[in-house]
Parts: C-alpha cells; sequence; structure tokens
C-alpha cells in the first residue's frame, strides 16, 4: 500500500479532492471534482452539501486508487466564507443577503464608519452574517471559514486558520471585532487560530461513518486556497513566479522584501519574512470567452478574446518584471501555472508567447491540492518547513 494525504479544497461550486502521494510523478494524479447544488447556494444551504461531498469523493477515489492508504486529511478553501453550525452558509463572493432581508448589515453609524475603514477582510462578513442570520448567530457555539468548518465536521475541533502572524489584520483580533461593534460574547464565537499545517484533530466515529475514513485519522489545518495555491507551485521562494489561471486570474512573484509598484499588489508570504508581488489580471469577461473557445464557432469572437488575455498577461509581466529589477529582486525566465488554464495546451502556447516565459505544468492542475500535501507532510513532521518540503516534493 501507497501512503497518501487525503488533500480536499472547498471552491464555491465544487469540492476538489485527491490522493496525494510524496512522489507525484509516481502515476496520474486523479481528481474527484464534486459539485454542490445551485438550490443550496442560493438558500445559503452549501455547507451541508459538503460532508456528503466528500463521502462521494472519498468512495471514487478508492475504486480508482485501490492500492492507496490515507495517512492523513488536510484541507483548505475559499475565503472569506462565514459558517455557523447548522450550516447556514454566508459566500465569500455573496452580496449580503441581509439586504435581501431588508435588514441592515451594521448596527450604527459609528459601526458602520468602524467597518468600512478596517483592514479586515472577515470583520465586515462576519457583521454581514450576523444580520442576515440572527438565529442562527444566536444558535451557533462559533461560526468557521470554509475549510475550519469541514474540519469541525470531521473532528468536533473549533479552530481558524492563521497563515502567518503578518495576515492577521486581515483576520482579527478581539480589540479590532470590538472597535467593529462586537460585544464580548460575539467575539467569542471566532474560534482560536492555529497555523497552517497545524494539527486540528482526528476523524470521529460519526464523521467516519458519514465519509468512509477511517476512525482516528489525523485532520490538519490547510489555509485559504490562494495561499495553498502559491505553496502547491512553490512561489514561496524567491524569485518564484506562478500564474494563478483559473476562473479569475492572478500573477504572483515570490520576493525577499516588499516591493510596491503602481498597479501591483503586495502581501506577506506564508513563509515569514518573504513577500508575494501579485497582478490580478482585468479580464473576467475575457477570461469566460478564454475558456468557452472552444465551444464557440465564430473565430473573430475567439481572436477578440484571446488578444485581449494576451495584452493583459503581457502587460501583468512587464509590470511585476520592472518592479522586481528596480527593487533588487530576481525575475526568472519560467513561469508555472495553476488551475483550469493548465489544461489547455493552446491556450499554454498563447500565454508564452504573451509573456516570453517558459510554461511550467504541475504535476496536478490543481495546485491547492499540493499545498495541502505539502503542508499536511511538514504536520506529520516529515519535514522540518514548508520551504523544505517545497523542495522535496516539487523539486
Amino acid at each position: 500500500m501507497t501512503d497518501t494525504i487525503l488533500c480536499i479544497d472547498i471552491g464555491t461550486s465544487s469540492l476538489k479532492v485527491a490522493f496525494l502521494p510524496d512522489n507525484l510523478r509516481a502515476g496520474e494524479i486523479f481528481v474527484s471534482r464534486q459539485f454542490f447544488s445551485q438550490r443550496a447556494v442560493v438558500e445559503n444551504r452549501v455547507a451541508a452539501e459538503w460532508l456528503p461531498c466528500l463521502k462521494a469523493a472519498v468512495a471514487e477515489l478508492k475504486a480508482k486508487n485501490p492500492g492507496y492508504a490515507v495517512e492523513a486529511v488536510c484541507v483548505s478553501g475559499n475565503g472569506p466564507t462565514v459558517v455557523s453550525e447548522d450550516c447556514t452558509t454566508l459566500l465569500y463572493n455573496q452580496l449580503f443577503v441581509c439586504e435581501r432581508a431588508g435588514r441592515s448589515a451594521f448596527g450604527s453609524k459609528a459601526q458602520k464608519t468602524s467597518l468600512k475603514n478596517t483592514k479586515s477582510l472577515f470583520i465586515p462578513r462576519v457583521s454581514g452574517f450576523k444580520s442576515a442570520f440572527p438565529v442562527s448567530w444566536k444558535n451557533t457555539e462559533y461560526v468557521y471559514g470554509a475549510p475550519e468548518f469541514l474540519i469541525h465536521e470531521l473532528t468536533g475541533s473549533s479552530v481558524s486558520i492563521l497563515p502567518e502572524e503578518r495576515f492577521l489584520p486581515a483576520y482579527w483580533s478581539e480589540g479590532e471585532l470590538k472597535a467593529c461593534g462586537f460585544a464580548q460574547e460575539d467575539c467569542k464565537k471566532l474560534p482560536p487560530f492555529v497555523k497552517a499545517g497545524g494539527f486540528a484533530g482526528k476523524v470521529s466515529g460519526v464523521a467516519a461513518l458519514a465519509t468512509g475514513l477511517l476512525e482516528g485519522t489525523l485532520v490538519f489545518a490547510g489555509a485559504p486556497d490562494f495561499v495553498v495555491a502559491l505553496i502547491g507551485t512553490g512561489t514561496v521562494l524567491p524569485g518564484r513566479l506562478c500564474d494563478r489561471a483559473g476562473s479569475s486570474e492572478g500573477l504572483n512573484l515570490c520576493t525577499s522584501k516588499p516591493v510596491f509598484a503602481e498597479n501591483l499588489r503586495t502581501l506577506p508570504s506564508v513563509i515569514p519574512g518573504l513577500w508575494n508581488l501579485s497582478y490580478l489580471l482585468n479580464s473576467s469577461q475575457s477570461l469566460r470567452e478564454h475558456r468557452e473557445t472552444s465551444l464557440c464557432e465564430n473565430p473573430s469572437v475567439n481572436s477578440v478574446a484571446s488578444v485581449r488575455n494576451s495584452t493583459e498577461l503581457s502587460r501583468g509581466i512587464n509590470l511585476l518584471r520592472e518592479a522586481a529589477l528596480s527593487n533588487g529582486e530576481y525575475f526568472p525566465d519560467f513561469m508555472t501555472i495553476t488551475g483550469g488554464q493548465a489544461l489547455n495546451d493552446e491556450a499554454i502556447v498563447q500565454k508564452e508567447k504573451a509573456s516570453g516565459l517558459k510554461i511550467k505544468k504541475m504535476p496536478c492542475a490543481d495546485a491547492e491540492l499540493l499545498g495541502d500535501l505539502i503542508l499536511a507532510r511538514v504536520g506529520l513532521g516529515d519535514y522540518d518547513d514548508i520551504t523544505e518540503a517545497v523542495f522535496a516534493i516539487l523539486g
């Protein structure tokens, strides 16, 4: 039997799951994708489908990989999503449903001002959840992010995942919560932080019956999908560049110090002391057209979409290169790609022409799952840290 990590990433429309061994090139990697019902999304109940989807995925993976055994589980997912224990779900990309319910997301003018000024991504969403779903808020002991809720379902543990200490302003502190109008009892509904790759608990007997996993299997905290994708592409070493090319697209360059430039965004890396410089492609429409290229019979439409995307990609690469080199940072001659577009060889050729860089494909197009593998292996003690695991597993 080959030991693997059961890697789980919660998306907005589906659950992606894979059995991943350390040797990623030992054979073809199969990813089970289980889609959520649109009704559950609209009714703000999509979290109720995550455990049944996991059960279906585990059964499919066992059938596809009879020689694989699950050593541990790691969970990542989208954010800032908010979920209560009754499965009420406010996805990160949904408008505040409190507007639909005729309620205000803000209790007072002062609170509205505080929420507007906060750097937190989560506090405004939690405030909106509280106002939109007062009964769920009152009755839940904790509210969770997406991966944290599935971890709770699997283990009974209540945690919040903090990728790295410098991310704290984007999350919350008790002082910031109170400044935004939360009472002490409200603050207690947010679980304590655990680091990415931290031990989160063991699969309970109830969860084992519900999923087909073995009771007692170790479960580790992943991270937000953005963070695990950077880990899974190795974009946590200075000079590494990746293209997260899914339903949205962004270019990310790891730097040894913070670099600031117009039209670029600077964020901490999950690796202490390192940073991430990114360019977000302003091309949602062109990306939709790009994904539909093979279905479109109008060559002029295909050409327009391709040119628009290529121009935007080229602009982003040039901005990143200029910012990096002018700040003494290394800029590579290759770029790693992850996401749905990584499965399109024609798109990769176009990207190579537009960027002037060699495009490197990963063993698995869903780098979030590779990031989960790396974090779990660090959590198990197989490697000292993320950097060592990246070198060992990704090369």
